[in-house]
């Protein structure tokens, strides 16, 4: 099956390019072959590839620069995977499609359902194409903020029916219930896909509780007084999430209303950036910072940024450190860089006990990740600049310093107590040891 790729550039949808799928039995792990379309590569990239690689906002991938060439891979392309569905999304779209969920078989029609309309600014066409026509003849229902933050029965209502129609709407990935949701000009939310660009003011992700288990209700309160800190602490964050009644509301980062109408800003996970096609991959953190090394814009500022949100999520109890909980943002102007945190929660209060997936590579080998030497880790990270890794070293001990009486400040947040106490419990340990590092 052949698939044309949209991409959002220029104020537009374009055609930008095709992904031909060879065996879609095998889902993900057939061959596949990926080529630009010629025109879109005359019209927004042949000038610029001149000078340089064309890999930002316009490409599919930033291993995939906007050329002439035809790409054959065992696998499909690492970008695909970001707009497929997974965990809770892909388990509630294969029941509603009557597909087996773990087959590979079913890969290829869940991407079709959810490649309409995803993060970021790729999108599928034929997908787009079939969303058009399920929601033809749809009378749209909207909801207040009232409602969301109530839960009230019409707003789980519209998110169950809507959000499985327009089931870009519905397509996030992650194991907690997602519903993309956007304020249209009439103050009310519908789920993203009904609402056009010249009418949406504002966007938003909506993410309910996955269970009844108290703890789970603790994390997602919690996510709210989290974003609100790590604000505080400097870390790149879009915006602060707002929480109630088992329901968080986060502001969308990958989606702008300006003057000029609607900007898309480009996603990509940092999985895809390593060019790795898999769910479930482990990676260490340099890996990462390599990538970002390579493309970003501002590369130090990027990788200051990333070790500080390791420290973070170590200091307030956040394990869940996929590379996917991570990405690149790829701006209208041309400029890559490391995206704003997501994600970011106290998942060791979790009954699933979540474990860091991503290590330091430099501490694993001698099992000191649990507690690593930061000046090494500095060194690791620039091991040819020693000026940059004494700079590190002085930025993240600056960013520690500032961690000192977080829990303190979680609870001024509004984080639970509970959540704070059992969360939070190595957080002053965890700053005194980065703090350490100033005084070699």
């Amino acid at each position: 099956m052949r698939l044309s790729i949209e991409t959002f550039w220029d104020g537009g949808w374009h055609a930008a390019a095709s992904v031909t799928i060879e065996d879609e039995a095998r889902g993900f792990t057939g061959p596949s072959i990926v080529e630009y379309d010629i025109d879109f590569f005359m019209e927004f990239a042949a000038v610029d590839r001149l000078k340089k690689k064309v890999n930002d906002g316009r490409a599919l991938s930033v291993n995939y620069p906007v050329d002439l060439e035809n790409r054959h891979r065992v696998a499909w392309p690492p970008f695909l995977l970001d707009l497929m569905p997974q965990g809770h999304a892909r388990r509630k779209l294969a029941e509603l499609m009557k597909l087996d969920v773990d087959a590979r078989v079913s890969d290829l029609p869940l991407l079709l359902r959810t490649g309409s309309n995803p993060i970021g600014n790729l999108r599928i066409a034929e997908a787009a194409t079939a969303e058009r026509d399920r929601l033809s003849g749809v009378r749209r229902a909207g909801v207040s903020e009232d409602d969301i933050f109530g839960r009230t029965d019409y707003f789980i209502e519209v998110v169950d029916r809507f959000g499985m129609l327009a089931s870009g709407s519905s397509g996030l990935q992650g194991e907690w219930p997602k519903v993309s949701m956007t304020r249209a000009a009439d103050g009310l939310y519908y789920p993203d896909a009904l609402v056009g660009d010249d009418e949406a003011v504002s966007h938003h992700i909506v993410k309910l509780l996955r269970s009844n288990d108290a703890r789970d209700r603790l994390i997602l309160e919690a996510e709210a007084g989290y974003s609100a800190i790590a604000e505080k602490l400097g870390l790149n964050v879009h915006g602060v999430s707002r929480y109630g009644n088992g329901v968080l509301m986060i502001p969308r980062f990958d989606r702008k209303v300006g003057e000029a109408g609607l900007l898309r800003n480009g996603q990509e996970s940092m999985v895809s950036a390593l060019g790795v096609a898999d769910f479930g991959h482990v990676a260490s953190h340099e890996d990462y910072i390599e990538v970002l090394k390579r493309v970003s814009d501002e590369p130090y500022a990027d990788i200051a940024e990333y070790v500080k949100r390791d420290i973070a999520n170590r200091a307030m109890g956040n394990p869940d450190n996929h590379g996917r909980n991570t990405a690149l943002t790829k701006t209208p102007d041309g400029r890559i860089g490391l995206s704003p945190l997501f994600d970011f929660a106290p998942m060791k209060l979790g009954a699933d006990g979540v474990a860091k997936s991503t290590r330091w590579a430099a501490m694993r080998d001698t099992h000191r990740d649990t507690n690593p030497d930061w000046t090494e880790v500095c060194h690791a990270v620039f091991k040819d600049d020693d000026d940059l890794a004494f700079k590190l070293r002085k930025e993240i001990v600056s960013f520690a310093e500032g961690l000192q009486g977080a829990p303190e400040r979680a609870i001024e947040q509004g984080v639970p107590t509970d959540a704070v106490q059992v969360a939070m419990q190595d957080c002053e340990a965890v700053a005194a040891s980065v703090i350490a590092a100033g005084k070699d």
